[in-house]
């Protein structure tokens, strides 16, 4: 799935210029077709998250696309408040993508862990969570 939304986004970015990729220190190399081809429109933000969602939520007013990517905890609860206050309170065009929902990260221990985020972004206004998956 990380390839398809790789791939994804590199259409997306050609074919608008709106459409920017920021992402919390992982994924450099899953992204170097969309670097290579947009290389002003990909952002690592670090481990800093909820920066990088309030810097989503600014670059949305100026009339961008921003994707925010990295870890499914770190891109939801640890910058709950941004993305309520910052992205959802303005209906601003902001897609959020977690990768590594639930326990797929249980080696990494409990920080990593997603069981929780679902439930919390259902209850913010003008949010549609969606959870794409494979066959497998």
């Amino acid at each position: 799935m990380r390839n398809a939304f790789a791939r994804t986004m590199t259409r997306l970015a050609q074919a608008d210029p709106r459409v920017v990729l920021l992402s919390g220190d992982i994924g450099n190399r899953l992204f170097d077709d969309y670097k290579s081809k947009a290389p002003e429109r990909f952002l690592n933000c670090g481990v800093a998250e909820a920066n990088m969602t309030g810097v989503a939520a600014g670059m949305a007013m100026l009339g961008m696309r921003p994707f925010t990517y990295t870890i499914t905890p770190f891109v939801t609860t640890r910058c709950l408040e941004q993305i309520r206050v910052d992205v959802c309170y303005h209906e601003l065009p902001v897609t959020i993508v977690g990768v590594g929902s639930g326990i797929s990260y249980a080696s990494l221990g409990a920080t990593h862990h997603a069981c929780e985020d679902i439930a919390l972004l259902r209850v913010l206004p003008q949010m549609q969570v969606i959870c794409p998956a494979d066959a497998f």
